[in-house]
């Protein structure tokens, strides 16, 4: 363990100044089912999928050493993170019951956050409800409006070990709590309102049909759902479905690489042919009146162009 005097170990990074974009919903979307690599470069590790149980294993075990070793691990998940298109990777999404996550809420390396043995000690009462998808459930078409507080305060350890305690807001805060949640065996969809979780119900069967396996664990730990912060939006308080035409593909055979969000987001365009245009229920969070929110009615997306 790198041991280190207080005085020197407590830093107050100053909050991000980068600007960071959020992609409007569009009435056209060409969504398809993704596909994680087999493989990453330089690793062996590779993306856990729901819904294989560690992704909902708690608690995780916290991070004691702070050594070359270390270092070199959490590089990896953000080598990974990278090639995978996402903003952020917690240890469990690589098969790693560990209390640490990656991040980075820009397109400059230098961003880059390493975050160990977490705590949000603060919820802004004010939430911002946006789409959100997950490497882990390796779909495009599986994502939902997640509601998550403006602001956070937190605390944690870096890389080195030293302590670190910062208010986080904006497109930050919603990645730190999107990981956050991880450590907590709480995937997104968890968050889903009733009429999303619906919506993406036949890409959720479809993973279950995939997983080998019959220890799948669908479901978080009954405590950690209880305890979540903000709580998940109910039907009551969201904008109303209405019904516009979308591409949809979950034919994996068709998948192409996503371009952005915590896993999620365009597809990339191939040239072929494409589905006939289906009628499907859509929301946009921009359409809601319900005054115990703020809404963007935005999608957050990652390697903004």
């Amino acid at each position: 363990m790198l041991a280190l005097p207080a005085a020197e170990s407590l830093l107050q990074y100053q909050r991000l100044n980068t600007h960071i974009n959020n992609y409007s919903n569009s009435k056209q979307h060409n969504l398809q089912m993704r596909l994680n690599p087999t493989s990453f470069k330089g690793t062996d590790y590779t993306i856990t999928e729901f819904p294989r149980p560690g992704l909902r294993l708690v608690p995780n075990a916290p991070i004691v050493i702070f050594d070359d070793q270390f270092e070199a691990k959490t590089q990896e998940m953000l080598d990974i993170m990278y090639e995978a298109k996402g903003v952020g990777l917690a240890a469990p999404q690589i098969g790693l019951n560990e209390d640490v996550f990656v991040y980075n809420p820009s397109e400059s390396k230098d961003w880059a956050r390493v975050v160990c043995n977490p705590i949000v000690t603060k919820y802004s009462e004010e939430v911002i409800v946006e789409e959100e998808g997950c490497l882990s459930l390796r779909s495009d078409y599986c994502a939902g409006q997640v509601a998550r507080s403006t602001w956070i305060e937190v605390q944690y350890q870096n890389e080195l070990g030293q302590n670190v305690r910062r208010r986080l807001k904006g497109f930050e805060a919603r990645v730190f709590q999107h990981e956050y949640d991880h450590l907590k065996g709480i995937l997104c969809y968890d968050r889903f309102p009733p009429e999303d979780r619906e919506a993406v119900q036949k890409s959720i069967e479809y993973l279950l049909e995939m997983y080998p396996d019959d220890d799948a664990q669908i479901e978080p730990d009954a405590e950690e759902a209880k305890a979540m912060q903000p709580r998940p939006l109910s039907a009551k308080f969201m904008p109303p479905l209405q019904l516009e035409e979308v591409e949809v593909d979950l034919d994996p055979k068709k998948a192409t690489k996503p371009s952005g969000g915590f896993g999620m987001g365009k597809s990339k365009n191939t040239g072929k042919k494409k589905e006939k245009k289906k009628k499907v229920k859509v929301r946009n969070a921009a359409r809601s009146d319900n005054p115990k929110f703020k809404s963007s009615g935005k999608t957050a997306y990652a390697n903004p162009k």
